[in-house]
């Protein structure tokens, strides 16, 4: 099979477990002929190759007939650089292969913007000035998604401040007009709440998902924002509005998931629900297709919850479980555990300890199941997953946290390298860090992310 001599010219270093080795530097430059070979066979071989080389596979033989021939068969970490000591570099780490690469950060997408999504091989993230970007960090190429400022509930001042408008986003949320008696912010839903865009992350915006990879063109669909616990609903924007639209949600929306052609969100409450444009006015509307878990809360309350698809297209529920425990030193330590649930033929969720020879990958950037067969550094029936508490990371970064006093708002250490990044056991209950990580990373300044690399 030839080579691409565009592709071989293109190499430069990176550093592979503490070693420098070439590898592929990949440009989105134009579209790319496909070779006359089946799709089988091409995937077959991007199967056999190692961790570098199935991106300078794609990149070379990629095209859009071919865009789910490419997908990688677990995700890769993208790790933050340490101590922010190189912010123009992040590290690439394969779970599967256990090995690393660094990678540029592209600007201004990636360069200390805190990633509120990963989708598709894309990024969302979020700067210091209310803007959201797309990015892919496989070939640098990035698009802009509206300003939150379109959301309509915004009165923006100056100095970078944003004042959300209390009445304007209740009626939004729960529709109608005033007396709100479901808020958070006072007698009636009125008044306002003035924060800097730079701490959007702390208590707005939690997640972005995409419907599909952006074009070359910068279409990118649709894209789902699911806004902060106290806010709890999402919103929605497509490419041809160029605006977020609220949607309403009365239990509020916990994460989402783009699959089989619809956006699927997990409420509060438990409840899954399926969300559908309306063609006339192009707002989003929910209709519930499950019934509403039962969440027993047990000795420590639920934390959080991920909505993932099986291989076989069902529902999952994760729900995690964290609290602070004391250890043998009398120290405080941070630890979690995880229930699954699945949705079965007859509709209703069943709790389960064996998910088969499968993974689950969560995080509150994605959260995705993914088989383990051919993979024997993935172990089946265990659970990854990375910090959530954004808020948190983004005021650890910045060094904002005189009114946390080193907690997060779950009264959790945020210090806790098993808590930036685990694995959990369903079989026996176990939380370990992940051995290939131990020696290199034991700090994060922001979560890392999982991501499933792709070439436009």
């Amino acid at each position: 099979m030839g080579r691409s001599k565009g592709a071989a010219a293109r190499r430069r270093k990176v550093a592979v477990a503490g070693k420098a080795i070439a590898g592929p530097s990949i440009k989105a430059d134009g579209p790319r002929r496909c070779p006359s070979l089946p799709p089988e066979l091409l995937a077959n071989i991007h199967d056999r190759l190692g961790f570098l080389d199935r991106i300078a596979f794609a990149a070379v033989f990629a095209a859009s007939s071919f865009s789910d021939v490419f997908s990688p068969s677990a995700p890769w970490l993208l790790l933050p650089g340490r101590n922010d000591e190189n912010p123009k570099t992040a590290t690439l780490f394969s779970i599967a292969d256990r090995r690393a690469a660094t990678v540029r950060t592209p600007y201004p997408a990636l360069r200390d913007h805190l990633v509120i999504g990963s989708s598709r091989g894309w990024l969302a993230t979020a700067d210091g000035r209310g803007q959201i970007y797309l990015v892919n960090p496989a070939s640098g190429e990035q698009h802009a998604l509206p300003h939150v400022a379109t959301m309509g509930v915004f009165l923006r001042t100056p100095c970078q401040w944003f004042t959300v408008c209390v009445k304007r986003f209740m009626a939004a949320r729960f529709g109608g007009g005033p007396p709100f008696k479901e808020n958070a912010w006072g007698p009636e839903g009125h008044g306002a709440r003035t924060v800097t865009a730079d701490h959007m992350g702390v208590w707005f915006h939690r997640k972005v998902v995409l419907s599909v990879s952006p074009s070359r063109h910068g279409s990118y669909g649709t894209a789902m924002m699911i806004l902060d616990s106290e806010f709890g609903a999402p919103a929605f924007a497509t490419a041809e509005d160029a605006a977020w639209k609220l949607a309403p949600s009365r239990d509020g929306v916990e994460d989402a998931i783009y699959h089989d052609g619809q956006f699927y969100s997990v409420s509060y409450t438990g409840v899954v629900e399926a969300w559908q444009r309306v063609a006339e006015s192009g707002t989003f509307t929910s209709t519930a297709v499950t019934p509403r878990l039962t969440i027993e809360e047990g000795g420590s309350p639920c934390h959080r919850k991920y909505l993932a698809v099986a291989p076989g297209g069902r529902l999952m529920v994760v729900l995690k479980y964290a609290q602070v425990i004391k250890d043998l030193h009398i120290q405080d330590r941070w630890t979690c555990s995880f229930k699954v649930h699945v949705l079965g033929d007859d509709g209703q969720w069943k709790e389960t300890k064996d998910i088969g020879d499968v993974a689950l990958f969560v995080g509150v950037n994605n959260s995705l199941c993914v088989p383990t067969r051919g993979h024997p550094e993935i172990k089946a029936g265990c659970i990854y997953f990375t910090n959530d508490e954004l808020g948190v990371a983004k005021l650890c970064k910045t060094k904002d946290l005189s009114s946390w006093s080193n907690k997060s708002c779950n009264d959790e250490p945020i210090n806790s390298d098993a808590q930036a990044l685990g694995v959990y056991s369903l079989k026996d209950g176990t939380v370990k860090k992940m051995e290939a990580l131990r020696q290199q990373y034991d700090m994060f300044s922001v979560p890392p992310v999982w991501i499933t690399p792709s070439v436009p």
